[in-house]
């Protein structure tokens, strides 16, 4: 059995409620950006190749943070399936707010 201090876990928990905040606030404010950069691109009517470079550089920034937020998804399973093996496994810390969890012993995330 794995042994685990609850104060430890409880900070855990926190940074990943913390984390899944921070990605899903720059997604917004990603897809903020990009929706404010084609409405002033229409409104100046300038030519679709003129834009195309900063709006695919936007995409792919998106695409990124996409990622990054299910790769942290995955880190988070990864950690509930540690609990799930350790004197703690009866503790609730809380689902993290925004961000998925999952049982130890399924391959998808939960939504809360």
């Amino acid at each position: 059995m794995i042994n685990l201090r609850e104060g430890s876990t409880r900070v855990v928990a926190s940074d990943a409620q913390e984390m899944g905040g921070m990605i899903d606030r720059a997604l917004l404010q990603q897809m903020r950006l990009a929706t404010s950069f084609i409405e002033a691109s229409q409104e100046s009517k300038l030519a679709m190749p003129m834009t195309q470079p900063a709006l695919q550089s936007l995409a792919d920034g998106l695409a990124c943070l996409v990622e990054g937020r299910a790769k942290v998804s995955n880190s988070v399973r990864e950690m509930t399936r540690i609990l799930k093996h350790s004197n703690l496994r009866e503790v609730s810390f809380g689902c993290p707010a925004g961000l998925w969890t999952a049982i130890a012993d399924t391959a998808e995330p939960v939504t809360c």
